[in-house]
């Protein structure tokens, strides 16, 4: 087998986790990290996807023995006089490495665990190393210029991954960052000694809770410690410099009562911190020998707290990549199509996901101006006009007499719905299981109209397999599979298909034939649970749709996605 030397730029879990996979692939790696660890971060909260990625690289073992703060959901108090509502990672335990929980941790700590790891299986990482610059010029290799202390060299490889933070000297160098017109948001922050206030399904939770200005988080980590954070607009940063963080912070945070009365008479245990511009993408996230990755790559909102699930499913994405190309050096241009494509689709699930909740929320605050400019009102929304989930949503309006938006900020109010509470309050009272009735109703309305539909509709002229990607779950080599298309560009690309599969689609070009009856041809390929998903991902891609006994569309409401949690990981 072929062996790849790749350079790493930055030591954190991103960096981390696409050493050990590339170390996993085979491959030749070496780490340069600016700092010395441990060394501070903020992002304590983490999603199972996560622990499934650490476990398959064999970590699992390391991370028990940490004894973790075990994250069992993410509670929200929403809106206001809004019942608080649980997301729940409850889930099947259908292989190993699928999760119903996550974890909360201290960062410097956890970080720390992560390059231990990495040089305990020999891979070579330099700290207080800073990347100055990286030349990727040549066509087989790149060259980066490392400074430690007053020593200055260069070190060349055949790839490079830039998993180098908010800060990425590749970012910077290339100028691909925008930063996002529509989370202007700047977050201040600090630590409480606080007990966990229940001991109940709601141990461990996160919490996230709106008041006028903003929202706040309150993170459970390690010794009774909580994470609690601000997010507010931009614009408050002159009031920040004329009260000082602190006086700021305090005063801001005694507007949320609702977080205040969780707090009590906890005392503050360390300073106030702020981050600015944390928001923003990249036009691009690979090309040629280099691969962005995590934070160096894109950043959201840590609303659903997706920043290092996102940093760690990138990095085993970039390595699969680099293997992959290193085996097949003429697939390196569809390769980094996959890797751009998944990168982009999977920071947009985020993006899309966090504007819905944000117009819910908007509408049930008292106005102001953080929740005026986080509302969607509109389908010509400037800010979001390089966002294809907006502009697949404004073409469903300009198409329909109906108003999309109002569909849209409706889809968070059926997500929240599911995991209400019957309390008004947050009590020690609530427990997991009271949410199965809002899941089952939910899941019987679905059924029904599914079952609705007497006539599918294939939404083109031909029914394609298309080659795609994927990354195999155990190996972590990606892997070339075909998926669902028409003639027009559309496919859906969450599961590999066969010829098989083709022709149970092909039929709907001639024949009238219902759900029922394709459910029923594709139970006899997959699993049944599978068949009736790969309709709806089908009906969401736009390549079916349903009619039912009076040829009249079902329309089955998209639902909020995001990578991490459930059964079925990206990675």
């Amino acid at each position: 087998m072929k062996r790849a030397k790749v350079s790493i730029i930055g030591a954190g879990p991103a960096g981390c986790v696409a050493a050990l996979t590339l170390h996993k692939l085979g491959h030749d790696v070496e780490v340069f990290e600016r700092d010395h660890f441990p060394r501070y971060r903020i992002g304590e909260s983490f999603l199972p996807g996560t622990l499934s990625i650490l476990n398959r690289l064999g970590l699992q073992d390391r991370i028990d023995a940490q004894n973790y703060v075990k994250k069992p959901s993410a509670t929200f108090l929403w809106g206001q006089d809004q019942a608080p509502w649980t997301f729940s990672f409850t889930t099947p335990r259908t292989s190993p490495w699928v999760f119903d929980h996550a974890i909360q941790v201290k960062r410097e700590e956890f970080d720390q665990l992560l390059v231990d790891e990495v040089r305990e299986r020999g891979i070579c990482v330099h700290e207080g190393t800073a990347v100055t610059d990286v030349d990727i010029s040549a066509a087989d290799s790149v060259t980066l210029t490392v400074r430690e202390g007053t020593e200055t060299r260069t070190v060349t490889s055949d790839f490079v991954i830039d998993a180098g933070g908010a800060n990425s000297p590749l970012a910077r160098q290339l100028k691909v960052r925008r930063y996002d017109e529509f989370y202007k948001n700047f977050a201040i922050w600090s630590y409480f000694k606080r007990e966990d206030p229940f001991t109940g399904d709601l141990k461990g939770t996160t919490y996230s809770i709106t008041f006028e200005d903003g929202w706040v988080w309150m993170i459970p980590v390690k010794d009774d410690l909580y994470s609690v954070g601000l997010v507010v607009d931009r614009s408050k940063a002159a009031e920040v410099k004329e009260l000082g963080p602190e006086r700021f912070y305090r005063e801001t945070l005694a507007k949320a009562k609702r977080a205040t009365d969780l707090l009590g008479d906890a005392p503050m245990v360390d300073e106030v911190r702020i981050v600015h511009d944390w928001s923003y993408e990249s036009d691009l996230f690979s090309r040629d020998r280099f691969f962005l990755c995590g934070d160096a790559a894109c950043f959201t909102d840590p609303l659903f707290s997706q920043g290092v699930h996102l940093a760690s499913q990138s990095a085993v994405s970039a390595a699969a990549a680099i293997d992959r190309i290193t085996a097949h050096q003429d697939e390196q241009e569809q390769v980094h199509a996959w890797y751009n494509r998944t990168y982009r689709e999977t920071y947009e699930q985020y993006h899309e996901f966090l504007a819905s909740f944000y117009t819910f929320a908007s509408f049930t605050e008292p106005e102001s101006e953080f929740w005026t400019k986080r509302r969607i009102s509109e389908a010509d929304d400037d800010r979001l006009n390089r966002k294809s989930w907006f502009e697949r949503l404004s073409a469903i309006d300009h198409a329909s007499e109906d108003w999309s938006v109002a569909d849209f900020r409706d889809r968070a109010s059926t997500m929240i719905a599911i995991g209400r509470h019957q309390r008004q309050e947050l009590s020690d009272e609530f427990s997991d299981d009271e949410l199965n009735v809002a899941r089952v109703r939910w899941i019987s309305q679905l059924t029904k109209q599914l079952n609705s539909i007497k006539r599918l509709r294939w939404n083109g002229t031909e029914v394609r397999l298309q080659p795609y990607y994927k990354i195999e779950s155990t190996s972590f080599r990606l892997e070339p599979k075909q998926v669902l298309a028409n003639e027009n560009g559309q496919d859906m690309t969450k599961w590999p298909l066969e010829e098989s599969h083709r022709e149970v689609f092909q039929t709907l070009l001639k024949e009238t034939v219902s759900y029922k009856d394709v459910i029923r041809q594709l139970s006899e390929l997959d699993r049944q649970e599978l068949s009736s998903q790969i309709v709806i991902r089908l009906m969401e891609a736009g390549l079916v749709s349903g009619f039912d006994k009076n040829d009249q569309p079902v329309l089955i409401q998209d639902r909020l996605r995001f990578d991490g949690v459930g059964v079925e990981y990206e990675v």
